[in-house]
């Protein structure tokens, strides 16, 4: 099994503005896997509050393949299922391993993991808009559905400008349903408490992360008051958090760069039905690579929140497709040098 790793830029259309700052790219790492003539890639995405970076990805990767002298598919998949740090550099591994697990077996990820081929994907997958302007509001508005979006996720501050980004979108598009991401973004629960009672008079239909993580017994008493509406994001990380979240969220909003690629995602997908939460499949701005890997468990979920490749101008791969607002799956292929 030959390994390599090609740390590359994405660079974002417009700048990206969420409450704890603003960012006109993203790190990442490729991962290409190379066995008895198939070839698989991974990603690594790697934006700046995640503790991992591109020399630390490379690194463990690297040691990784050094570790240990086994060369099968399942070999690699054993020893990296122990692995719970350096998750982007899990994932961008994991999801080559799935696709070369496939190609050698002349399938595909779903059938590997025994989704249905008949499973439709689902046509609720939002286009995220940073914070900024009313006029920016309208072109990001206007890139989305000219994409083929037609659903949309506003991110929020947990600022008293938070309503004002609210009636701009609604002026622009009065009949659409749409998400909030609120990034952790209020502390106190009553101001939390007023404004997602002010959301649930519009029509909002998720509401991501409005208090911090450690929040708990917060986002419990937001939940029996605003029930179906709250999703867990930073509160949840992996398949061990769901039991300590389930009480103050409806849903979880799954990433393969926070769980360490599809292995885990799936399961926490499972997971989440067992605890009676909803599921939302998302990305951290990663290319046709990262959103392709996710989108083979796009059937499993109720929300899909996989618009990366769209949010970038320089993607190097293409994969997945937004058609009339529905998911479409496409194998991944090199459409660009490094």
């Amino acid at each position: 099994m030959q390994l390599s790793l090609y740390p590359f830029q994405l660079q974002y259309k417009f700048p990206f503005r969420i409450a704890h700052g603003m960012r006109t790219h993203t790190d990442i790492v490729y991962v290409k896997l190379e066995h008895e003539g198939h070839v698989a890639w991974g990603e690594a995405a790697l934006p700046p509050y995640l503790p991992e970076t591109q020399r630390s990805v490379i690194e463990f990767l690297n040691n990784f393949q050094q570790s240990f002298s086994f060369n099968s598919v399942e070999d690699w998949f054993d020893k990296l299922k122990g692995e719970r740090h350096n998750m982007a550099a899990k994932a961008a591994l994991d999801m080559a391993l799935w696709q070369l697990k496939a190609s050698r077996q002349n399938t595909t990820i779903r059938q590997l993991l025994g989704i249905e081929n008949s499973a439709p994907d689902k046509p609720n997958c939002f286009y995220t808009i940073g914070l900024g302007t009313a006029e920016e509001m309208k072109i990001k508005i206007e890139d989305g559905l000219q994409n083929g979006f037609k659903l949309f996720k506003l991110k929020l501050s947990g600022a008293e400008s938070d309503s004002k980004v609210i009636e701009n979108f609604i002026s622009l598009r009065p009949d659409d349903d749409f998400a909030v991401d609120m990034n952790s973004g209020y502390t106190n629960a009553g101001d939390a408490a007023i404004f997602i009672e002010y959301l649930h008079t519009k029509k909002c239909k998720i509401i991501e992360q409005p208090m911090n993580k450690s929040m708990l017994n917060e986002m419990k008493t937001l939940k029996a008051q605003f029930p179906s509406l709250l999703y867990a994001d930073e509160s949840c990380q992996g398949l061990n958090d769901l039991e300590k979240i389930k009480d103050g969220f409806d849903g979880v909003n799954i990433k393969l760069m926070k769980c360490g690629g599809i292995t885990e995602a799936y399961q926490i997908i499972l997971k989440a039905r067992e605890c009676g939460l909803k599921t939302l499949i998302g990305c951290m701005s990663e290319s046709s690579v990262g959103c392709t890997a996710a989108a083979h468990l796009a059937p499993l979920v109720d929300w899909v929140d996989l618009d990366g490749p769209y949010l970038i101008s320089n993607d190097p791969f293409k994969g997945m497709q937004v058609k009339e607002g529905s998911l479409n799956l496409n194998p991944v292929q090199q459409v660009k040098e490094f």
